[in-house]
Parts: structure tokens; sequence; C-alpha cells
């Protein structure tokens, strides 16, 4: 969730007494080049050190003596926020792990990081066995009284055995709802919901040094429902119920935790979740902090968001004297803004696929308008002799010229899909997220 550039080439490693060493096997190894170590606290992560993988997918990285306890974070490819894996060091033993790009981590040794692993996978296959009895009633009391003892047995058994430990916060934060008799199901999800967070104390520095407060937030929206199909409000009811558990923290850290759970939203696509949490919560406690950085951010994205009406802008064509604007365009049923150049590679690969594409379909009813970043006007003028069936416009200057900065692109191609009254539908990253959103039309 953390975003630093990562220029593993510019990075000297920190040099110093070796008290403990951090050491992986990855695999496969070829898809393993270099590994950054961050240690984390409440809302930050701060750089430690730098280790290399070798052929064989090995790596190791001395700590220095006066290296801080706590949690600590691997990042091990780009982009940071969706490549890392987090760990436990107590300052007394060395960390042992083999990491596997389809499996995820398993600890060699670190008995505190072991603890905790064999923790959640006791804890999980107890809960599913649960499960598994309410999927094929009736239940049998007494085998639901002996499922619901062996959780508790498990929670009291690891939280005995964490005693003192940095994972006892963990293990304890994750204590589940435990019934004390059989419950139908629906008053079982009912109070689970109604427990979720209570194990969990939002103040507690080590919590919010990790992914665990977050991972645990995003849970609660998209899984706490008491209806089997939950509606937009549910959702929006459940992002409520997490604000109102950060209350109690600091501001910054509440900042700080809501845009990242912003930023997951949308990784998700789900924008219109995002566009409420933004708007609900995130804009005003940035400018009660006045971060006005982030409330730029914040605003490019509204203004662009699935739902949004897309901003209006001239569609600037030399070969045509004609002025027109997006919104003087009438019609058509959908609409397509192609932001693109013509000395960018993919561009001149997935125009003409989307060209063919449109000349295949006319039922479907679509008006392409390519915007072509440029800053000379030969080779656009070129390349859209290659495009008839587009509605070209060209943006002189590039990044610099309004239009692509109102759309926040950052990259080309870019697409956004818009309804015949140009609200923005469908903001597709790929050609083949695009072909699949236009298949639907």
């Amino acid at each position: 969730m953390f975003k630093y550039l990562l220029c593993f080439y510019l990075i000297v490693p920190i040099s110093g007494f070796s008290q403990h060493q951090i050491t992986g096997s990855f695999s496969p190894p070829s898809k393993f080049k270099a590994t950054m170590l961050y240690h984390l606290s409440a809302g930050d992560a701060t750089y430690t050190s730098y280790g290399t993988v070798d052929e064989q997918g090995a790596m190791q990285i001395d700590l220095d003596a006066a290296a801080p306890t706590g949690m600590y974070r691997v990042v091990y490819a780009l982009p940071q926020s969706e490549h890392n894996f987090e760990f436990i060091y107590n300052g007394k033993e060395d960390v042992v792990f083999n990491f596997d790009a389809t499996r995820g981590i398993k600890f060699i040794s670190s008995k505190e990081n072991q603890l905790l692993h064999s923790y959640k996978g006791a804890i999980a296959t107890a809960q599913n066995e649960l499960m598994k009895l309410y999927a094929q009633p009736p239940v049998d009391s007494i085998n639901y009284i002996d499922h619901v003892q062996k959780i508790d047995s498990l929670q009291n058994a690891y939280e005995t055995l964490s005693k003192g430990t940095i994972a006892a916060h963990f293990i304890a934060a994750s204590k589940p709802y435990i019934p004390s008799k059989l419950e139908p199901a629906e008053t079982y999800v009912a109070h689970a919901k109604a427990h979720f967070f209570k194990a969990v104390n939002f103040q507690n520095k080590t919590l919010q040094s990790s992914n665990f407060i977050i991972d645990k937030c995003i849970d609660y929206i998209f899984e706490m429902h008491t209806s089997q199909t939950p509606s937009f409000q549910d959702f929006t009811s459940n992002i409520d119920t997490v604000y109102q558990s950060f209350l109690e923290t600091e501001l910054l850290y509440q900042l700080t935790s809501l845009n990242i759970l912003n930023e997951i939203l949308i990784d998700l696509k789900q924008e219109a979740l995002a566009v409420y949490l933004t708007q609900t919560y995130v804009l005003p406690l940035a400018s009660q902090l006045n971060a006005i950085e982030l409330i730029v951010s914040m605003e490019s994205f509204l203004r662009v968001a699935v739902g949004a009406k897309a901003p209006n802008f001239e569609i600037k064509n030399p070969k045509n004297e004609l002025k027109i604007s997006l919104y003087d365009l009438k019609g058509n049923s959908n609409y397509i803004l192609i932001f693109w150049s013509s000395d960018c590679g993919h561009c001149m690969n997935e125009l003409p696929e989307i060209h063919a594409y449109i000349s295949k379909h006319p039922e479907k009813d679509i008006k392409v308008i390519a915007i072509g970043l440029e800053n000379n006007l030969q080779p656009w003028d070129q390349a859209i002799q290659l495009w008839p069936k587009f509605t070209h416009a060209i943006a002189e200057g590039k990044w610099e010229n309004n239009i692509p900065i109102h759309y926040d692109i950052t990259a080309t191609p870019s697409y956004f899909v818009l309804d015949a009254s140009k609200t923005i539908t469908s903001k597709p990253y790929l050609l083949k997220d695009l072909k699949a959103v236009l298949d639907q039309k």
C-alpha cells in the first residue's frame, strides 16, 4: 500500500555490525532479482536494507545491531503495493523463509512468525469446518458445540503460547466470534458482523504498523453482509462502520488508512465505493489536515470517476475548421475516448484493432473520439489517415495539454467508455478489457 520509487541501482546497503539475518529462498528464481526491506511504523515505512536474489533464488540481508524490533516488509517487485509480504522481527532470532510466487510465504525459522502463521491456518480450518455444518442442514447441536469449543480452545491455546510476543497482538486481535450455543445461520452472521471489530484495538501501534487493520477493514466491507445479495447501500453502510472504528485514532493515521482503503477499492474496480469513501470521508479529512497534494489528487479522481460526467473539451482538428466540443456530439448510444500518441508503440498496435472492431459492429452505435497527445502535427496527421471512422482531435503539448490533465492521463493508450449523455460508464485498462465492455453493448 505504501508507494515508493523502487530504484535498486541507486541504493547502497546499510553497513554495520550484523546482529541477525533475514534469509530467503525465492521460487521460481527467474522471477526475482532483488528485494528491499522496510521497517514499518504506524502509517509509514522506512527503508532499511537491500538484498539481491541470486540465480538459485537465495537472498540474505544482514540487519544492523541497532535495527528496531517490530514489523518489517519485504518488497520483491513493482508495483510495491502488490508485491510484498510482512514478517515479525523480535531482535532475538534470525528469520528464514521460502517464498513461492504461487503459494506465498513459509517460515523455516523464526518461532514468532511460525506461531502466527500456524495460528492463522488452524483457526481458518476450524472456522471452515463450522461453516460446513451450516451448509448441510439440519445442524446437529452436539456436533456444532464440539466445533465451537474447538475454535475456543485453539484461540485460548495460541493466546497462551504467544504471551509476551509481538505475534500476540495479532492473535488476540484476530479472535473470531464464538457462539455460546447453536444459532441459526442468519443469527450467526448477524452476531459475527456485530463482533467483527471487538477484538481489534485500532489504537494499537503494533497493529497499525502492518497491513492487519487495512486487511480487516476490506474483509468487513466485502464479506460482512446479512443479505446474500448485498446492495450498494449495504457496502456503503459497512464503509461507515469502518470509518467509525478509526475515530479514536490520530487524524493523520485515519487519513493515511482511509486513503489506502480508497486505493484498494480502485484497484478492485469498485470505483463507485471509492467515490463514496472519497467524498464522505477522505476529502473532509484531507481538508481538515490541509493535505493539499492529496486534495488535488482526490479531486482529479472524482472528476473522471465512473459515474461522473466526462469533462468537456474542444475537439481540435487542424484538418477541420468546424469548432465542436465533446458535448456537441449527438446521436450515438456509446462513445469511446482514446488518449494515444503516434510515438506510442502500444497505441499503434491497439488502435487498428479498435477501428476494425467498430467497423465490424455498426449495430453497437459507437463513436470513437481519438485524442492524440502530440508535439508535432505531421506524425499525427499521417497516423490518423489509417482510421477514418474515428473522430480525431489533437492535444498539442502532450502531457502539458489541459485535456489529458483534466482526464488525469498518466499513460497511453487510455480508454474511457461513455453513454449517450457523456457519463463515464467504464475505464478499461487493457485492450482486452475494452473489448469485453464493448461486447456487452
